[in-house]
């Protein structure tokens, strides 16, 4: 196992890794880590991370991981939010992109890393209180949010107003201009979501615009964690798209067929810019579970977490 000789709280910690940010705590529940793995960490910096990354080489192991999925393949997890039992049969494994993959129930790898820290961050809170706005209504993490939390509000984005009329009654929302007052919600949970919009920081800001003081930022984005910066493939300038790098697009699911554009791959300052953008902490978070079914080829997923 990559961590031996640790107990860890199995999405126990508080999201953000401190006394601040999270709605409730749940109990703390020992991995004994000679069966499982069960990883949840979190980085504040590039240095951060280098340094525990170096004494912790078995994150960089990808025959650890393919070991570690194929256990989760025979023995199946528990999913994270619901608590519901899914069985080897349930699961598919296409590749050994284990961040996109073991999808069950239409959630693969990376939206259950979500549903853990979410799971965390609302646990003792009633449901029907918790306010949490979504990047995404389609999709089968947005419909389970929707089953679970009546206070869900999942919108999509139209990019001109005939596919914002082919939406409807589904919400448009603009990420980097939210049609939504200010400091009303308890997380806003964006999932694959920040790399293409056209300004980065203009989303940041709206993020954190619209949450309660107190309220948390939980979601993915593909990310270099390698580096400081990131990759800046493409601007919008006098609304005009400007390709800097080969275009690359990724799936959407409301456009099958063109995919969204990828502006930037973020690095590390993220951080730094989150902060600048009204957030008074951030962090990556790098959690992996055997016991929920949640790991990439390098162990851990990374989950950008942000306290307003």
């Amino acid at each position: 196992m990559p961590y031996p000789g640790r107990h860890v709280r199995a999405i126990a910690r508080r999201v953000l890794g401190r006394s601040g940010g999270v709605l409730a705590e749940p109990d703390a529940v020992e991995i004994n880590p000679a069966v499982l793995v069960e990883v949840n960490e979190s980085f504040g910096s590039l240095e951060a991370w280098s340094g525990w990354a170096a004494s912790h080489p078995g994150v960089y192991d990808a025959s650890e991981a393919a070991t570690t999925a194929e256990r989760i393949l025979q023995a199946g997890f528990q999913e994270p939010l619901t608590g519901r039992v899914v069985t080897p049969q349930e699961i598919s494994a296409p590749d050994a992109n284990w961040r996109e993959g073991l999808a069950a129930n239409g959630l693969n790898s990376r939206l259950r890393a979500v549903l853990a820290l979410i799971a965390g961050a609302t646990a003792g809170q009633p449901v029907q209180e918790v306010r949490i706005f979504a990047t995404e209504a389609v999709t089968p993490f947005a419909l389970l949010m929707r089953g679970i939390f009546p206070r869900f509000l999942g919108a999509e984005y139209g990019f001109d107003a005939t596919a914002r009329e082919a939406l409807f009654p589904i919400p448009h929302q603009d990420l980097t201009a939210l049609d939504l007052p200010s400091g009303r919600f308890d997380l806003v949970t964006t999932n694959e979501v920040l790399e293409h919009v056209p300004d980065l920081d203009a989303a940041l800001r709206e993020i954190a615009r619209v949450l309660k003081p107190g309220g948390l930022h939980i979601g993915t984005h593909p990310f270099w964690f390698t580096r400081e910066t990131g990759d800046v493939r493409a601007k919008l300038v006098d609304g005009q798209v400007v390709h800097l790098k080969e275009p690359e697009y990724h799936g959407n699911p409301v456009d099958p067929d063109g995919g969204s554009l990828v502006f930037e791959t973020p690095g590390w300052d993220i951080l730094r810019r989150a902060r600048a953008a009204g957030f008074s902490e951030a962090s990556m978070r790098f959690v992996a579970s055997e016991s929920k079914g949640y790991i990439t080829e390098n162990t851990g997923v990374f989950v950008f977490c942000a306290q307003r």
